[in-house]
């Protein structure tokens, strides 16, 4: 006991030493207490669920990859899947220099209706639908990935060849690092690519570089290392071919920092910097296609406990308003935001173990099992921290319940760096 006591005392300690940087009152009952979130504090009043933005961290972050790229003059295009929020496209349009990469005509429309012209957009789905291709065309889009024949027939029907579409081919790469590895549903090997290359010039449009990904929130920066030596030989095959290649397009992979550090923009930039020059020379352009290392930790999600209850295998289970289909469906396969609890009032400090889930009937809807430093009841509220990736993009109506509410956080007068996840 002498043990759990004494890590209460340094929990407390360390709340203690920083709560003078929090904006935000709190009240100490004891010295072994969890302190509460004052009654009166904004948090309080915000709807739950919702997705508290701070579209300014996005742009700042897009800023970041610009910036660690520079070296290369890279083309960075937000991957809008990723959270296509209007405050949030707003905000990086404003960015000097500032790209899109979508994969629908759905998102291109969004981007025209707010006035982002096509010149500002290319199509990196490999696989499109002809209506979306033709509408993309229509609208100045001139950049199209591919990895197939079949899609070279799609493409060919909507080129003028007197001022040809540039279409470059998405090839296989290396995951090692990345949580999800995208390589099993697009890409080819390096013969495949030159002859699909080949192909493209054949049909009269403009072959003009090669794409990778190295899978979603990948944390080996040697890992678009080691995607830049894989794809190497189509690069060397194709110009020795004569078929003039001067882009290269890294894709996305960049990651947020949910429970562990990950490695910054310039990290991953320092890793290539010399093996672009080494794997693919005479490149003239590099293309990146950033979404969760843009949006991700530019919002929070704030849920309220709904219920409380013991199971007969001694777990005992808090219900949340929000969950799985509130848009937190990567959690089953590995994503995990901290958490920071709020109560009206202090409690006793002491760990405690529960298994979070949302409010729907379905099985599915369970979230991930949290320690937490005080016991939590009906009514109380957990902040989970960096979740600004996907919530806006897949959260539905299931079941009845609502979607999160889209918040912006200087309207609430929040900050979204006031809230530490703490568990």
């Amino acid at each position: 006991m002498d043990d759990v006591f004494e890590s209460q005392r340094t929990f407390l300690g360390a709340q203690s030493s920083r709560s003078h940087k929090l904006p935000f009152p709190q009240v100490f009952a004891s010295p072994i207490e969890y302190p509460a979130t004052a009654a009166d504090h904004p948090i309080w009043r915000v709807p739950t669920p919702s997705l508290l933005l701070n579209p300014k961290r996005a742009a700042d972050n897009f800023r970041a990859i610009q910036n660690a790229f520079a070296f290369c003059n890279a083309q960075v295009g937000y991957a809008m899947k990723a959270n296509p929020h209007p405050w949030l496209l707003s905000a990086i349009a404003d960015v000097p220099g500032s790209l899109f990469e979508i994969a629908s005509k759905a998102e291109i429309q969004t981007l025209l209706d707010m006035g982002i012209d096509g010149s500002r957009i290319f199509f990196s789905n490999p696989v499109k639908q002809p209506a979306h291709i033709e509408f993309a065309v229509r609208n100045g889009i001139r950049l199209f990935v591919y990895d197939s024949e079949s899609e070279l027939d799609k493409l060919e029907q909507f080129n003028d060849p007197q001022n040809p579409l540039e279409v470059y081919v998405r090839m296989t790469a290396p995951h090692t690092g990345a949580l999800w590895p995208l390589t099993h549903k697009f890409g080819v090997e390096p013969r495949a690519a030159v002859q699909l290359l080949k192909s493209a010039k054949a049909r009269g449009l403009k072959p003009v570089g090669l794409a990778f990904h190295v899978g979603s929130q990948c944390t080996r920066p040697d890992t678009w290392i080691d995607a830049l030596a894989a794809i190497a030989p189509a690069w060397k095959m194709a110009r020795e071919a004569g078929i003039e290649l001067d882009m290269i397009d890294m894709g996305g992979g960049f990651p947020a920092p949910y429970t562990n550090p990950v490695p910054k923009p310039y990290e991953v930039a320092d890793a290539v910097r010399d093996a672009l020059d080494e794997f693919v020379p005479g490149y003239k352009r590099v293309f990146l296609e950033p979404g969760r290392g843009i949006c991700g930790d530019a919002g929070d999600m704030v849920l309220q406990v709904t219920g409380v209850a013991e199971r007969p295998d001694g777990q005992t289970w808090l219900y949340l308003d929000g969950g799985f289909f509130s848009g937190l469906y990567e959690i089953p396969d590995g994503i995990r935001p901290s958490v920071q609890p709020l109560i009206r009032e202090s409690r006793p400090l002491g760990m405690r173990t529960y298994r979070l889930a949302g409010p729907t009937c379905d099985s599915l809807d369970t979230l991930f099992e949290m320690r937490s430093p005080v016991e939590l009841k009906m009514g109380d509220r957990l902040v989970l921290k960096t979740s600004g990736a996907y919530i806006y993009s897949v959260s539905s109506p299931f079941n009845g319940f609502a979607t999160p509410e889209i918040l912006r956080e200087d309207e609430w007068m929040l900050r979204i760096t006031d809230f530490q996840g703490i568990c």
